[in-house]
């Protein structure tokens, strides 16, 4: 168990963790400290410091099996995603350094109720985390589904959004395409009617002149 810690942790060579952790003198495990259980008899791991080690990735879930921890310090490093519930499950810790990393999400139940029992615990630096005094109140929580749901639902609007910004501009520009040619014309079309006009007007003077001939009668001179 404690090899699958080594490589989810991505720990360096340098921290050996090879061997029995407790037989430091052959293996030495680097952050690990045991202590002789005298219940069971046998040296068990009651600490891990991994503090300021650069560590990247999320915190192992398995860290939960260590059922033996008492302290276990994770700060200044550079871990993400959500705090493990398995972390709930260890019941002897007493110590719980998890400040300055990048975690986010809801601290889980039972981490938050043993605030109340004298445990140390601090979850500060970290902008993510939510939901116990001292960090922000988190909100409703949404399943997967529903943040792809809301997810596709933005994108919907966002693109509907662009498709109606499209076909104002595409109308914007036929207006003032309209507008321009219209423009262009304008002189064209003045002169035109002035010219249907003096037309209208000599061929009106002319019918006035024959009828008022007609009405006249023959000239007296011819």
């Amino acid at each position: 168990a404690l090899q699958k810690l080594k490589s989810a942790l991505g720990l360096p060579l340098r921290f050996g963790w090879n061997g029995d952790p407790c037989v430091p003198q052959l293996h030495p495990w680097s952050g690990a400290d045991c202590q002789f259980d005298r219940t069971s008899s046998k040296w068990v791991i009651d600490g891990l410091n991994l503090s300021g080690n650069t560590i990247h990735g999320v915190i192992p879930s398995s860290l939960g099996t260590i059922a033996t921890l008492e302290i276990l310090d994770l700060s200044y490093n550079f871990f993400n995603g959500s705090i493990p519930e398995s972390l709930g499950q260890l019941t002897s810790l007493q110590r719980l350094n998890l400040n300055s990393n990048s975690l986010s999400g809801r601290v889980p139940a039972a981490l938050g109720g043993r605030l109340l029992h004298r445990a140390s615990f601090n979850f500060t630096d970290n902008a993510g985390l939510c939901g116990i005094p001292g960090l922000p109140t988190c909100g409703p929580h949404l399943s997967p589904g529903a943040k792809i749901g809301v997810g596709i639902g933005s994108c919907m609007a966002l693109l509907l959004i662009i498709t109606c910004a499209t076909c104002w501009w595409k109308r914007r520009q036929n207006i003032l395409r309209a507008q321009r040619i219209a423009a262009r014309d304008a002189p064209y079309a003045k002169a035109r009617t002035h010219f249907s006009r003096d037309v209208q007007m000599t061929r009106h003077f002319g019918q006035e002149n024959a009828r008022t001939a007609a009405e006249n009668g023959p000239s007296l001179l011819s």
